[in-house]
């Protein structure tokens, strides 16, 4: 009875995934305006970034282990790209739910970016909204998006590079290379 339990579970899990996957934006597709409270108590409105051809979008969390080690290598993309018009603008997937995710809601966003210094703005996803809209399975994920006339258009959603290592150095910059495309 257990075993026909699990097998049920796992293909109801199986089909949800599926579902959500098949309904996730895809790279070519256009994201309609993002507008998300920042840590610093603000609404961040990707419209309004006058200066921004794009935007480096990384999905992270304060308590995932990669996401921790590619910290400085985030920061590193802002420092980058910033001036040439494609800033870093981090997401929280858990939204701003302390009592859901206490580890991983505003409160600990907020720590994080104080504590580390993030020159980039960190964003809380209300109810996965865009985690869900882009397709984002795991953290750290990037999307790339681009400023056009009718939105944002997906350039990239995928790997930041091909190194999880933080002591290794990457062979493929994944985003490096698809922001180097767009300038």
């Amino acid at each position: 009875m257990r075993k026909t339990l699990r097998l049920i579970l796992a293909f109801i899990l199986l089909s949800k995934t599926a579902t959500f996957a098949q309904n996730a934006l895809k790279v070519g597709q256009i994201v309609p305006n993002i507008t998300l409270l920042s840590t610093n108590g603000s609404m961040y409105d990707f419209n309004s970034q006058k200066n921004a051809k794009g935007f480096i979008v990384i999905f992270m969390t304060p308590t995932c282990d990669h996401c921790i080690a590619y910290e400085p290598r985030i920061m590193a993309l802002d420092k980058k790209y910033k001036a040439k018009g494609y800033p870093v603008v981090a997401i929280g997937p858990y939204g701003d739910n302390p009592i859901k995710y206490p580890l991983d809601a505003m409160p600990e966003m907020k720590k994080l970016a104080v504590n580390k210094g993030f020159t980039f703005p960190y964003l809380s996803d209300t109810n996965f909204k865009y985690t869900f809209m882009l397709g984002i399975t795991q953290t750290p994920t990037a999307a790339i998006l681009q400023k056009t006339p009718k939105g944002l258009l997906i350039k990239y959603i995928g790997r930041i590079d091909d190194e999880n290592n933080p002591k290794l150095t990457p062979k493929n910059k994944l985003v490096e290379q698809q922001v180097n495309k767009l300038l």
